[in-house]
C-alpha cells in the first residue's frame, strides 16, 4: 500500500517508521523535514499528572511505557531518559489546595508519588538552591520521563528510511480526490503525489490541509517557546517542575528550559525579535533555582504554535464520509506518538479499530463547532 503521511513531527515519523515497518510504502511530506514544528520546540516531558479522566490517564500511561517497548524493538532507546522527576510548589495556598487534590487523584490510580523534605530533594539534586525550596512542599515521580526530540525524530526517520521511506521537503498545499475517496496530495509547486491513503500529521496546518473535506477539528491555538542554554556548570539528571520555571537536562552540560510567563511575551511569532523577552526571563528564572548556571547564554530559541483539541484529548481517525484519509492531531503528541504509529498500522493496514483510540475520534466534535474552524490555521 502506498502512503502519504503529511508532517513530520514526532506524530508523523512514528507513523511512517510503523507502517514502514510493516511493508507499506511510505513517503513523509514536510517543508521543513527535521528541522522544524512543535515537536522541535516541545519541552517533551513523559508524565501524566494532570490527564484525566482516569481512562486518559491510563492512555498516557501506556504511551510512556510504549517509547521503552519502542527502544526495545529498535535496539535502543537513546533518545529516552528515565530518571523521575522534581517538582515542588509553595504550601499553604490554593495552588498548593489543587496539587493536594491532584495528588489524591494520582494515587488513586496508583501512580507512584514520593514526598520529599528539602534535603531529600538536595540528596537527588544538589545544585538546586535551597532558597527556592523555602515554604514549599515536594514530590517525586519515580516512573516520569522526558524524550530528546532531535534524536527520537531522527532515529524513526532512519529506521523508516532504511525500510523504504521516502522524505520529501514540500509544502502540502491541498489533497487529491478521486473517485469519492483522498488519492494522494497537490504541493506548492504545482506537482502531485498520489497514494492509497493520506494520514494528516500535520499539527497546526492540519485544518488548512484538509479544508476541502469540509471538516475541521475544533482547536486553541497557544504560542510557546523553549530555549536550550549553551554549556553551563550544572549536574542536573532529570526534569525539574519549580513554581516558575521547568528545567530538563539536554546533555554535554546544556538545558532545556521552558516557562509559561516566557510564553505569554509572544504576542507576534514572526516579529523579529520575537523570543527575546521570554529568553531573558527564562535566564533570570533558571538563576534562581540553580545557582551555578550564573550569567547563562541562550544558545537557541525554539517557537511554535501549538495545536489544542478544544476538549484537550487527542483525535485520531478517519472522517465520516471520506475514504483513504486518517487525522492525528494533539497535544500529546510525543507521549503518545509511539501508539498512533501502532494505531495506524492497525486501523490502515488491518482495517481494525485502534482500542487506544476508539474513544477518541474526529467525530466527537457536532458538525457545527467543527465547521467553524473549516480555515486557514495560524502558520
Amino acid at each position: 500500500m502506498r502512503i502519504i503521511v503529511i508532517g513530520a513531527g514526532a506524530i508523523g515519523c512514528s507513523v511512517a517508521y510503523h507502517l514502514a515497518k510493516e511493508g507499506a510504502s511510505v513517503t513523509v511530506v514536510d517543508p521543513e523535514g527535521l528541522r522544524g514544528g512543535a515537536t522541535l520546540a516541545s519541552f517533551a516531558w513523559l508524565n501524566c499528572h494532570d490527564k484525566n479522566p482516569e481512562d486518559y490517564y491510563r492512555l498516557l500511561m501506556r504511551g510512556n511505557s510504549a517509547h521503552r517497548e519502542l527502544g526495545d524493538e529498535i535496539g535502543h532507546a537513546n533518545w529516552l531518559r528515565l530518571t523521575g522527576a522534581l517538582e515542588w510548589w509553595p504550601a499553604n495556598t490554593e495552588k498548593a489546595k489543587n496539587h493536594a487534590a491532584r495528588l489524591d487523584r494520582l494515587r488513586s490510580y496508583g501512580h507512584p508519588i514520593e514526598l520529599l523534605s528539602a534535603d531529600d530533594v538536595l540528596a537527588l539534586e544538589p545544585d538546586v538552591s535551597r532558597s527556592s525550596l523555602e515554604g514549599c512542599e515536594a514530590v517525586y515521580y519515580p516512573t516520569d520521563g522526558a524524550v530528546d526530540t532531535v534524536v527520537y525524530r531522527h532515529v524513526l526517520m532512519r529506521e523508516a528510511e532504511r525500510r523504504g521511506t521516502t522524505l520529501v521537503e514540500a509544502r502540502v498545499a491541498d489533497l487529491l480526490e478521486r473517485s469519492g475517496r483522498v488519492a494522494g496530495v497537490r504541493l506548492g509547486d504545482g506537482r502531485e503525489m498520489e497514494a492509497d491513503y493520506v494520514i494528516n500529521c500535520a499539527g497546526r496546518a492540519s485544518n488548512a490541509i484538509g479544508i476541502r473535506l469540509g471538516y475541521s477539528v475544533p482547536l486553541d491555538w497557544r504560542p510557546g517557546m523553549t530555549v536550550t542554554t549553551d554549556v553551563t556548570r550544572n549536574n542536573i539528571s532529570r526534569v525539574i517542575k519549580a513554581p516558575n520555571i521547568y528545567i530538563k537536562p539536554e546533555g554535554a552540560g546544556r538545558l532545556l528550559l521552558h516557562a509559561k510567563s516566557a510564553d505569554q511575551t509572544l504576542n507576534d511569532i514572526h516579529a523579529p525579535d520575537a523570543g527575546k523577552e521570554g529568553a531573558e526571563e527564562i535566564a533570570r528564572l533558571v538563576q534562581t533555582v540553580l545557582p551555578t548556571v550564573r550569567d547563562v547564554k541562550i544558545a537557541s530559541v525554539r517557537i511554535t504554535v501549538r495545536p489544542y483539541p478544544t476538549d484537550g484529548k487527542p483525535v485520531f481517525g478517519p472522517l465520516p464520509g471520506v475514504a483513504g484519509y486518517h487525522l492525528a492531531v494533539l497535544h500529546s503528541g510525543i507521549s503518545l506518538s509511539p501508539l498512533i504509529g501502532r494505531a495506524a498500522v492497525e486501523e490502515i493496514l488491518h482495517g481494525r479499530t485502534s482500542a487506544d483510540f476508539e474513544a477518541y475520534r474526529p467525530t466527537r466534535f457536532s458538525a457545527s463547532a467543527a465547521a467553524a474552524q473549516v480555515s486557514a490555521a495560524p502558520i
